[in-house]
């Protein structure tokens, strides 16, 4: 129960952190097992937090990863990161917008190769860059 009180923890966490205190194997189904029944422990919940409570704008494929990183099964992270409130063109313009604001130099291939590395796909990437630049270019009134 310690464990849990300092965090919420996937079944897969909670398995490995009791083994690796030493608990033989019986003992950590049966905690695992009373912990589930008792609803301290639920995957689909914590994959839902875990999704809608990221600070940083991160991909769906990214999202997708850690969450299976973490030991949720991929099909139950794929509905979880499906389910989220902010649309991932929403969360790709605003990881944009940080990119762009903290780096002022950036350039426009550079800033594709970041927004792969958080997780979003080249089309989205590349489809809101170029809106980007359309946008820059209709201020600055160039061609």
């Amino acid at each position: 129960m310690r464990l849990l009180a300092q965090r919420r923890l996937t079944e897969v966490q909670l398995r490995t952190r009791l083994a690796r205190k030493g608990f033989d194997e019986g003992d950590v189904q049966a905690a695992v097992a009373l912990c589930k029944r008792d609803g301290f422990i639920d995957d689909a919940l914590f994959a839902r937090l875990f999704v809608e409570g990221r600070a940083k704008a991160l991909g769906n494929a990214r999202l997708v990863a850690e969450l299976v990183r973490r030991g949720i099964n991929r099909d139950a992270a794929k509905i979880s990161v499906n389910a989220c409130e902010r649309r991932e063109d929403e969360r790709v313009a605003l990881a944009a917008e940080k990119l762009f604001r903290t780096r002022t130099t950036l350039s426009y291939p550079s800033a594709a190769r970041a927004l792969e590395r958080l997780g979003f796909p080249s089309p989205l990437i590349y489809r809101h860059l170029r809106l980007r630049a359309q946008a820059e270019e209709s201020v600055s009134g160039l061609p």
